[in-house]
């Protein structure tokens, strides 16, 4: 299994604001991670955190090479939506849409997502919604797979990435909801067409 990170999440901070120092925190977190989660493979680009949409012509490029070079069996990115609105996300999601509608056909493409009912009880980050039909945009479940005991690797990689914590936890309820969500024992995804 390839993981591939875009960006090296200088920006991740509470406010969004530059900070060179994560990058090198950023890359062993995610090398921890990996290596949790029993990835075989980590790429770890250098895009720019929040500069993605700048980037996208070049982002294309690299994104198609790397799918020739890799020839995944699945590609899984975030829906449209960002997941929760994130711009680097949309970004990204809409490059591999588009690349699987046009040089990619035969390789299927999942988002991941939540179920309806905690996709309508949970309100996104104002901070984070840059368009505004991007409720229009999530993805609904089609897959639910059942992952047993690897909700535990999960659940120690989330506390691997210290360095997010402080902008994942914007409030207390969001802890809570992520708290929650990490230990339920399914993934969802959205196979898109």
């Amino acid at each position: 299994m390839t993981l591939v990170l875009l960006t090296q999440g200088e920006r991740g901070t509470e406010d969004a604001i530059l900070d060179v120092s994560l990058k090198d925190i950023r890359t062993r977190e995610a090398q921890e991670v990996a290596t949790t989660l029993g990835i075989s493979r980590l790429i770890q680009e250098d895009f720019g955190d929040g500069a993605l949409q700048k980037k996208k012509q070049e982002l294309t490029k690299f994104i198609a090479v790397l799918i020739g070079q890799e020839k995944p069996d699945l590609l899984i990115t975030y829906d449209l939506a960002g997941f929760y609105g994130h711009a680097d996300h949309i970004t990204c999601s809409e490059i591999i849409t588009e690349l699987k509608k046009t040089r990619f056909q035969e390789i299927p493409l999942w988002y991941v997502t939540f179920p309806k009912r905690v996709l309508a009880r949970v309100k996104l980050p104002e901070d984070m919604i840059l368009t505004p039909h991007m409720q229009e945009k999530r993805a609904f479940p089609t897959h639910k797979l059942f992952i047993g005991v690897s909700v535990f690797p999960k659940i120690k990689t989330w506390y691997m990435y210290k360095s997010q914590r402080a902008s994942l936890m914007k409030g207390i309820k969001k802890f809570l909801l992520w708290l929650y969500l990490s230990m339920v024992l399914f993934e969802y995804f959205a196979e898109a067409s």
